[in-house]
């Protein structure tokens, strides 16, 4: 539904917008994404510590009040950088909108607040409130942005403004699914290491940017019209359409993992892990074939007859979340048994390999094409070289 709802903005916003604006909040939305979704480290290792105090008997309230604590210190310093760039990103970026640039912070918030929920409800295994927090989000969205569109009132500034409302609002919902997921926050304690969560920070950059990072840069490049810079932009939504539905999946399979290596039950993970990659090898090679020759037509339809963009670039955005969906499942594994060094490694990797691709000569929009594929693949790569250890886990869960 989430999911639904970007892409149905986008449609109306594309339509509704005189190319300019279009192209100054599809950048605008991009980095929202972008600044929001790093909070999903928290989201897994929140998820993690949960499952392990449930596991244990305990309660996972102290746990939870420091990840919370932490979170917002995060979204304090990401305020900070934000607030004084403010002028220079509207007049750079959101076509002289700096009230867009403002709200950044405010969806922020928001998106981190929504990680934290999630996290909780993962590791309560309460998927259902996650399901109506996103669906709430979802929804709101779109309802909102077509009534802006219908009374004329659509500006970058304003939909910005209603993506922060609707964010805000299904922690409304995604509360009364799960009203235990609260804590008091605090920044001091023992029951959540730091060293993961900075791992897990360190390691968020690379799919951050493999996700999202293409957009601005091109933007702040000025090497292509509107049109292209909208196609492009809506090329990477529809792209990136079947990785929420593997991301959506990263919790219950994250949570009966982690289950498995706290119970000592080594077959079940292994099992349940081979299964998950097989499935998302099978369907990121489906997937590619499918987007290369139907993504035209649907990016025409998507958007209007105005934007297109080539069948090479839509295959390599394409190929970069085939490829993401093989490294979810992955990391998974690896998150449950606590191995974030090996994931912030991989994607350390990956940010290099997508900072290489950008800074090499030529065409400006093939290299934000292919940017996205080199630093998926480079981690992927090293995250499935990673070997698997059980034995030390599962006999200390056993005992």
């Amino acid at each position: 539904m989430t999911g639904l709802g970007t892409v149905a903005m986008m449609a109306l916003t594309a339509r509704s917008l005189p190319a300019a604006q279009y192209a100054a909040f599809a950048v605008w939305w991009t980095m929202a994404v972008l600044l929001g979704t790093s909070f999903g480290v928290f989201e897994a290792y929140l998820a993690r510590l949960v499952v392990t105090e449930v596991a244990a008997g305990r309660t996972p309230t102290p746990a939870t009040g420091l990840m919370i604590g932490r979170a917002l210190l995060v979204v304090l310093a990401v305020t900070c950088l934000v607030l004084p760039m403010s002028p220079w990103l509207g007049d750079r970026l959101f076509a002289g909108h700096t009230g867009a640039a403002l709200l950044l912070p405010l969806f922020t918030a928001a998106a981190a607040t929504q990680a934290l929920q999630r996290g909780a409800a993962t590791g309560r295994r309460r998927f259902g409130a996650i399901a109506g927090q996103l669906a709430t989000d979802g929804v709101l969205r779109i309802a909102l942005v077509a009534a802006l569109v219908a009374a004329g009132a659509d500006t970058v500034t304003s939909l910005a403004l209603v993506c922060c409302l609707a964010a805000a609002a299904s922690l409304v919902v995604g509360s009364a699914l799960c009203r235990s997921w609260w804590a008091a926050p605090r920044l001091r304690g023992r029951e959540a290491a730091i060293r993961p969560l900075l791992f897990l920070l360190a390691g968020s950059v690379g799919p951050l940017l493999a996700n999202n990072g293409s957009v601005p840069w091109l933007a702040n490049t000025h090497d292509v019209g509107t049109y292209t810079l909208g196609a492009f932009a809506g090329a990477i939504t529809l792209s990136r359409i079947p990785t929420q539905f593997i991301s959506a999946a990263f919790s219950p399979l994250l949570a009966h993992l982690s289950h498995a290596i706290d119970v000592g039950d080594e077959t079940t993970f292994r099992h349940l892990r081979r299964r998950a990659i097989i499935t998302a090898t099978t369907l990121g090679v489906v997937y590619v074939f499918v987007f290369a020759a139907l993504g035209p037509a649907l990016l025409t339809a998507y958007l209007g007859p105005r934007y297109h963009l080539g069948v090479g670039y839509l295959a390599a955005l394409a190929a970069a979340s085939s490829v993401m969906f093989v490294g979810v499942v992955q990391q998974a594994g690896l998150a449950a048994l606590d191995r974030w060094s090996s994931i912030a490694v991989a994607w350390g990797a990956g940010t290099g390999a997508f900072l290489t691709v950008l800074a090499l000569p030529g065409d400006a929009l093939l290299r934000a094409s292919l940017a996205p594929l080199g630093a998926v693949l480079v981690a992927v790569v090293l995250l499935m070289a990673t070997r698997i250890h059980l034995v030390g886990r599962v006999d200390a869960a056993s005992g």
